[in-house]
């Protein structure tokens, strides 16, 4: 009777596994998700990079905004994104925003790469700084300043650099052409971060970048978005500095549940996680819509 009952448990298990990677595999393949195609009109999102600071075959932390074609807004250019923002056909000259979640090389360390081939003007944004970490300013005055480590890019072109104070709520970013950015501080241990909003013509995308989801207005910044993107990098029984610095998945589905995104995206995969089980644990907190996040993948509002 025992093995009996053992052989109905784990069939059952298995059976619903199953299951849930093929409702995985629905939503990442469903009309609003394709792979390397985006729409010539409206808006929509483009991962870049769905990985973390792991060689894993991932390009690090990178997102591009289409705008009717064009792509207008670049959030994040951690390793592997100056080639797949090529691959995915978008142009640095079409930028009007580069913002950039906290720096961290994963996150920003392709920068310079970047804007290489650029010329002219170009609004960045980024946070405030702290003893450990450098402000948007200094980051900008070491890398590209006429002192900086690449200050062959210094006579290329002028920054319009939009600083936001990490501990000060939400901030404005960019208002113009009908797009809408706003930053807030998230808490990434001591590292000053910021999750980034953009709204255009009724749409909406949410950035989370690294955070333990510990900022409760994170809620309410990510409220009715149409898309929220979430750096799933922390398991839920995890240890150690990854797991310290990231939000567990119960927390990631709480808050997507709470806020009533339209669909959540897990990007910033790691190889050091249980993928499959950390995906059930947020299954158990969240039931909308669901991407696993890939590079190159194109995500409608």
């Amino acid at each position: 009777m025992r093995r009996v009952l053992g052989r109905r448990l784990l069939g059952r298990r298995v059976l619903e596994r199953l299951v849930q990677a093929a409702l995985i595999s629905l939503t990442v393949f469903a009309p609003s998700v394709m792979l390397a195609q985006c729409t010539d009109r409206g808006i929509a999102l483009q991962i870049l990079g769905s990985g973390g600071p792991f060689g894993d075959g991932r390009a690090s932390s990178g997102y591009v905004l289409w705008v009717d074609g064009s792509s207008r807004i670049l959030i994040d250019a951690g390793g592997g994104v100056f080639s797949r923002f090529h691959e995915a056909g978008a142009s640095i000259e079409d930028l009007q925003l580069v913002a950039l979640s906290h720096f961290h090389p994963d996150h920003a360390a392709e920068l310079p790469a970047l804007l290489w081939p650029r010329n002219g003007t170009l609004r960045i944004a980024g946070p405030t700084g702290n003893t450990g970490f450098p402000s948007l300013t200094e980051f900008l005055d070491g890398l590209v300043g006429p002192e900086g480590v690449f200050r062959v890019l210094a006579p290329r072109f002028q920054f319009q650099s939009s600083m936001i104070d990490t501990g000060a709520g939400v901030g404005e970013v960019l208002d113009e052409s009908f797009l809408h950015v706003t930053a807030l501080g998230v808490p990434h241990g001591d590292v000053p971060t910021l999750a980034y909003r953009v709204d255009y013509q009724g749409a909406s995308f949410v950035f989370s970048s690294d955070q333990t989801g510990g900022n409760p207005a994170f809620v309410d910044f990510a409220r009715g978005a149409d898309v929220l993107v979430v750096h799933f990098a922390g398991a839920e029984y995890g240890t150690g500095p990854v797991a310290e610095l990231h939000a567990r998945p119960s927390v990631w589905g709480q808050i997507a549940s709470q806020a009533e995104v339209g669909r959540l995206v897990l990007s910033h995969i790691t190889v050091n996680q249980d993928l499959e089980a950390n995906m059930e644990v947020l299954r158990d907190n969240y039931h909308g819509l669901l991407t696993l996040g890939q590079d190159l993948l194109c995500i409608l509002p």
